[in-house]
């Protein structure tokens, strides 16, 4: 008899074992690997995922096992490598396995469609039931028994909502469905014309269905038109009619390819040689792409990933921002033509429309933001991972991966290539590449002759000193003047979004918070409200202080909204956009916003974050770096490395082409050696500066770290749990020779959001399986039920 073994869809790491069930005859077809089926677990009904197959099992009286009841997927959602890949995660990241596998899905198909209803119990189990069936009705399940299953919609013939509902409660019943689309999603595919012949056809058509006559008139005018389009132009029912007759066929919309192929730099070629060499060895290999603003990165990927298709094989390419998404997918498509792309920026059916096309090999490479790591890419070559330093390739909820780490067990798995690349590498990478553990490729200068620009760090104090009070120094202003005249681009950088991080009483003193968070919310000047940035809470501003009455508020610093306010003011004719998180809600803004950019419609953006990592605007002259303390100034072991890496970051979006770059950073700290590195950006020199203190604190890279936190809305028992398991964990760390340090238990810097107070232990230990070992040991010890514990290994903050 075919069983199959199975992982139950439950979000406990206790089921993480396999359970056996048989296959009835009926499901033999559709009950493969991969799939969600629904069964009777422990007398509930329950999903599992299939992850092994067993043809020959042998079943007795003695050895019995439940059947499936149900499949619930048409299609696979996994294969064996990513089921391998999900079991690491599982076991390195301490998280149910069924956690891991449900990220690998498509957001769309964890919603059932076409709902059904099954049979609980059996013709003889339903006599049994003597009086208690007189509630039931017997014709329903009548045919239930006879198909199996009928659908919700025939079911209310028989029956109510309610009386289904409670027949479900009381096990008579099961209600289910199938995790399918709906429809096919439309977007990237187009109506071609099919087996037609205009001259005899077409006249034919226009006697018997003019309708069809129009709309073909309308194809042989365009050859080919986008589906989305031609289905709101013409009538669904003329279209389904057409294809009928072959008329029309729908095609995949190809992208036309450039034919030429960039000439590289001696750097860059030296770069490829090493790359196709790894390609080559079809082992697992991991290699630093170490190369300037403006080097050429982006080429050598291209080429490589090229040189990967060409030798059969896929390849994914993750970035860190959805607007580095679409500038890439301009610069692939162009080259590559069978290519998909996923990021959060796309609809649920978009995201799987592109995701069936990975998955049918459809798409040899796949470009995105960090869930793109998990794309069902067949054979896959190649990983490049770009901009690899940025935060926002860990996930801050469970499972708490790190792209870079998913990525290199990924290419562990299928003997594939990694390539990390950056201007500025974080620590652990750069570290990994001294030691030899990766093979570090250079790329010292710009491409095209481009010069690395001019660096000009000014002293705000000086400034002050002479009575200004202006967000853009009188120094800054005249640059930017300067540039505009030229026709010139101008970037503007701050990384605060809103207009005023903080409002104060000069009476009293109080600030305004948010009530939920221990932090100051705040003034967005466009919708006149103070908002919270970790709980989104909104109040309305208020004319009197809420401690003491008092009308004397003021308004403290400055986010991209007030620097928008200010750089309009002094360049009225200037046209000026701001690209942050609020500006750039709505659905294309963000698009919308980039393109004119780079189409010279756009003199000064103004932007968070957003605007600094990896845009390549050739126009852009000038990068003002307004408030260069602030990303200074954060209770964390990597501020110095983030203030460094976003402010040569911001920097090299200047001088891009043969227009010479100037940038000007606006600081309260000259002297301060991390900003004087990022002036001169000098990598080498700040990364041994750096690597010298983490080795002194003893922090990575010269350990691993586990993060522990705990909330709660009670103060005190959250800081009774965290002492109680800082006192078991030096229990167990007593016996051990390994040097572990723990530091902790304290209260969090944030030490309140939304509502829960929070404390945190942090564990040093050189030995990640040992900080696992204890991670497990405290998770099956346990917190109250009111009291949340969080793990996080290696974490990217310990805010």
């Amino acid at each position: 008899m075919k069983c199959v073994e199975l992982v139950m869809n439950l979000p406990t790491s206790k089921l993480d074992g396999s359970y056996t069930y048989s296959v009835p005859e009926k499901l033999l077809s559709e009950a493969t690997f991969g799939k969600r089926v629904l069964v009777d677990f422990r007398n509930r009904k329950v999903e599992g995922f299939i992850v092994g197959e067993l043809e020959e099992y042998e079943v007795s009286a003695q050895n019995p096992i439940k059947s499936l009841i149900k499949v619930l997927d048409v299609e696979a959602v996994f294969d064996r490598s990513l089921l391998a890949l999900a079991r690491w995660m599982a076991e390195y990241y301490l998280c149910p396995l069924s956690l891991t596998l449900n990220i690998m899905v498509p957001r769309i198909l964890h919603h059932k469609t076409k709902q059904v209803i099954l049979p609980a119990i059996d013709e003889a189990g339903f006599k049994k039931l003597g009086e208690k069936a007189f509630n039931l009705n017997h014709d329903l399940f009548t045919e239930l028994w006879q198909h199996g299953e009928i659908e919700l919609s025939h079911a209310l013939k028989y029956a109510s909502i309610g009386e289904l509902t409670d027949w479900e409660k009381s096990g008579f019943i099961t209600g289910s469905g199938v995790y399918r689309m709906g429809h096919e999603y439309k977007k990237g595919y187009v109506y071609a014309l099919g087996q037609f012949e205009s001259e005899k056809d077409l006249s034919a058509l226009k006697r018997k269905a003019p309708r069809q006559a129009e709309a073909m008139e309308l194809l042989l005018s365009a050859s080919q038109l986008d589906r989305d389009y031609m289905d709101r132009t013409v009538s669904p029912a003329t279209m389904r009619a057409l294809i009928k007759k072959g008329f029309v066929v729908i095609e995949r919309k190809t992208n036309i390819l450039l034919g030429r192929r960039v000439q590289l730099n001696d750097e860059q070629d030296l770069a490829l040689k090493q790359m196709e060499k790894a390609l080559q060895s079809r082992e697992m290999r991991e290699l630093l792409l170490f190369g300037v603003t403006g080097s050429g990165k982006t080429e050598v990927y291209l080429q490589a990933a090229q040189i990967a298709i060409a030798n059969g094989k896929g390849v994914i390419v993750l970035v860190p921002e959805i607007a580095l998404t679409r500038q890439f997918v301009d610069v692939f498509a162009a080259r590559i033509g069978e290519m998909a792309v996923l990021h959060s920026g796309m609809s649920p059916g978009e995201r799987y429309d592109e995701w069936r096309r990975i998955k049918r090999g459809e798409a040899r490479l796949v470009l995105g933001a960090r869930s793109a790591v998990f794309a069902p890419v067949a054979d896959l070559g190649l990983i490049i991972i770009d901009e690899e330093q940025e935060g926002s390739f860990k996930q801050e909820e469970l499972p708490r991966y790190h792209v870079r780490d998913v990525g290199r067990q990924r290419a562990y798995l299928e003997s594939a290539v990694i390539l990390l690349g950056s201007a500025t590498p974080s620590l652990e990478t750069f570290h990994s590449a001294q030691e030899g553990s990766a093979k570090l490729l250079v790329l010292k200068k710009r491409v095209g002759g481009g010069q690395i620009p001019r660096v000009i760090i000014e002293d705000l104090r000086k400034a002050f000193k002479n009575e200004s009070r202006s967000l853009i120094s009188p120094f800054l202003r005249d640059k930017m003047g300067q540039n505009l005249s030229r026709g010139e681009q101008i970037i503007v950088f701050i990384n605060r979004r809103g207009y005023s991080p903080m409002t104060i009483c000069w009476e009293c003193g109080n600030i305004a918070s948010c009530p939920s968070c221990s932090v100051a919310m705040t003034y967005h000047q466009d919708i006149q409200q103070n908002v919270c940035h970790y709980c989104n809470n909104h109040v309305e501003q208020k004319s009197e202080c809420s401690s003491c009455g008092s009308k004397h508020l003021q308004l403290i610093g400055a986010g991209t909204q007030k620097i928008e306010e200010e750089v309009r003011s002094l360049f009225p004719e200037a046209r000026v956009e701001r690209l942050d998180m609020d500006s750039s809600k709505r659905k294309g803004i963000q698009k919308s916003i980039l393109d004119r950019m780079k189409r010279k419609e756009i003199d000064i953006l103004i932007g968070t974050q957003m605007v600094a990592k990896g845009l390549d605007f050739p126009n852009v002259s000038l990068v003002g770096i307004v408030d260069a303390d602030s990303i200074l100034n954060i209770p964390d072991f990597r501020a110095g490395e983030r203030c460094f890496q976003l402010l040569v970051q911001a920097a090299g979006r200047a001088g891009r082409s043969n227009t010479a770059g100037e940038v000007v950073i606006q600081t309260y700290n000259p002297d301060n050696p991390i900003i004087r590195l990022a002036g001169s950006q000098d990598y080498r020199r700040f990364y041994e500066q750096e690597i010298s203190l983490r080795k002194l604190l003893v922090y990575p890279p010269y350990t691993q770290l586990l993060r522990i936190v705990f909330s709660s809305e009670a103060e005190a028992k959250v800081q009774q749990s965290a002492n109680a398991i800082a006192h078991r964990i030096e229990e167990i760390i007593d016996a051990s020779e390994e040097e572990i340090m723990v530091l902790g238990p304290a209260s969090c810097p944030i030490y309140k959001i939304r509502n829960r107070f929070r404390y945190q232990i942090i564990i040093k230990c050189a030995s990640l399986s040992l900080l696992r070992s204890i991670g497990k040991y405290i998770l099956t010890t346990g917190v109250p039920k009111d009291v949340k514990m969080d793990m996080d290994f290696n974490p990217i903050s310990t805010i």
